[in-house]
C-alpha cells in the first residue's frame, strides 16, 4: 500500500505554485530555503511525478504537477474545513446534536434548556424528536439521536445505557373551571371514577398503584378513556368537556394560573401515596459511547436538575 502523502508538503508545493519563488514560498512556510526545497524532492520522490522544473532563476509548474496540483487545492480545502469542524465540535460555537424528548421533558426538564444552548452555541445545527420514550428509545439504538430524555424506569438495570435521573415532575389531576367536581373541597375515589380520564401516556407502574387503591374501595375498573400523545387534544378533551386529565402540571400552569383549570388531586381522600403525584424523568445514552462535545454542554446545562441514582 502506497505511504501516505504529508498534507504539509502538499501544502509547500501549492505555495510553491503559487509564487514560483522558492524564498517566498520557503517563508510561508516558515522554513530555511534548504528546509523548503528538501520538502519539495522529498515529495517529488514519494510521488514519482516531477512537479515543477526549476533553473538558476526559475521556476514554473509542469504540465502533470498543474493537473495534480488541481486535486492538491480540494484535499488542502476539505482538510481546513475538516480542521475547522473538528474545532467546532471541540469547543466552538457550532457543532451538530441529534437527541429525542419525551412530551414531559419539553414542558419540563427542557423549558428554557435548548435556548441557553443554542445562545451559547449560535451555529449549533439541532435536531430533537419529540415522541413516547419507547420510540426514543429505539431511535438510540438505531444510533438515529446520541441521548433522549424521557421516562425509562425499567432500563436504569440494564448495563448497555447509562441513566442519569433528574428531579421528578409534580402530576395531578384536573378538571375545567365549571366541572361538577371543581366546587368539591373533598373527594373520594368514587367521585372520580364517575368521569373518564383522559392522559399522555400512563406509567405501569402508577397505572397499577391507582388500580390497587381503587380495588381497595371495592371499584374494579379503571376510567381511563382516552390515551393521546397529542397535548392539544388532550387540553381540548379536558376544557370542553368533563374529562379528568391525569398529567405534570408544568404544560397546563398557564390554564391553572388564568383559572381554566383547577387541580383535584390534593382533594382526595384518603390522600394518594406522594409517589403517584410525580413522574420521573431521565437522561438515557448507551453506556460505552464518547457523546459529541454539544451532548455534553447540554448534560451541563440539565445537570443541576439530576439527582442520585436510587
Amino acid at each position: 500500500m502506497p505511504a501516505p502523502i504529508d498534507l504539509r508538503k502538499v501544502q509547500h508545493a501549492q505555495w510553491l505554485a503559487q509564487e514560483l519563488s522558492f524564498s517566498k514560498a520557503a517563508a510561508l512556510a516558515n522554513l530555511s530555503q534548504t528546509a523548503f526545497s528538501r520538502s519539495i524532492q522529498v515529495l517529488e520522490s514519494e510521488l514519482g511525478l516531477r512537479l515543477f522544473d526549476r533553473g538558476t532563476r526559475f521556476v514554473q509548474v509542469t504540465s502533470a504537477g498543474a493537473k495534480w496540483l488541481e486535486h492538491a487545492a480540494d484535499v488542502l480545502a476539505k482538510s481546513n474545513t475538516m480542521r475547522a469542524l473538528a474545532q467546532d465540535l471541540a469547543d466552538g460555537d457550532g457543532g451538530e446534536l441529534a437527541m429525542g424528548a419525551s412530551l414531559l421533558a419539553v414542558s419540563g426538564v427542557l423549558s428554557g434548556v435548548l435556548n441557553t444552548l443554542r445562545q451559547q452555541r449560535p451555529k449549533l445545527r439541532l435536531r430533537v424528536e419529540c415522541s413516547q420514550w419507547e420510540v426514543l428509545l429505539e431511535h438510540l439504538l438505531a444510533d438515529r439521536i446520541e441521548l433522549f430524555i424521557g421516562y425509562p424506569a425499567m432500563l436504569a438495570a440494564d448495563p448497555r445505557y447509562r441513566v442519569t435521573p433528574l428531579a421528578p415532575q409534580p402530576v395531578s389531576l384536573y378538571a375545567r373551571n365549571g366541572h361538577p367536581l371543581a366546587a368539591c373541597s373533598q373527594l373520594s375515589p368514587q367521585h372520580l371514577v364517575a368521569y373518564p380520564w383522559a392522559c399522555i401516556q400512563m406509567p405501569p407502574e402508577i397505572a397499577g398503584s391507582l388500580r390497587h387503591l381503587l380495588r381497595q374501595v371495592g371499584i374494579s375498573e379503571f376510567p381511563i378513556q382516552m390515551e393521546c400523545d397529542n397535548q392539544t387534544l388532550l387540553r381540548e378533551a379536558l376544557l370542553c368537556s368533563d374529562t379528568l386529565v391525569l398529567t405534570w402540571e408544568s404544560w397546563l400552569a398557564e390554564d391553572i394560573a388564568q383559572g381554566r383549570v383547577v387541580e383535584l388531586a390534593s382533594r382526595i381522600q384518603p390522600a394518594l401515596p406522594a409517589h403517584l403525584l410525580q413522574l420521573q424523568c431521565a437522561i438515557v445514552q448507551h453506556s460505552h459511547r464518547t457523546l459529541s462535545p454539544a451532548a455534553h454542554q447540554l448534560i451541563n446545562l440539565i445537570a443541576p436538575q439530576s439527582q442520585p441514582m436510587p
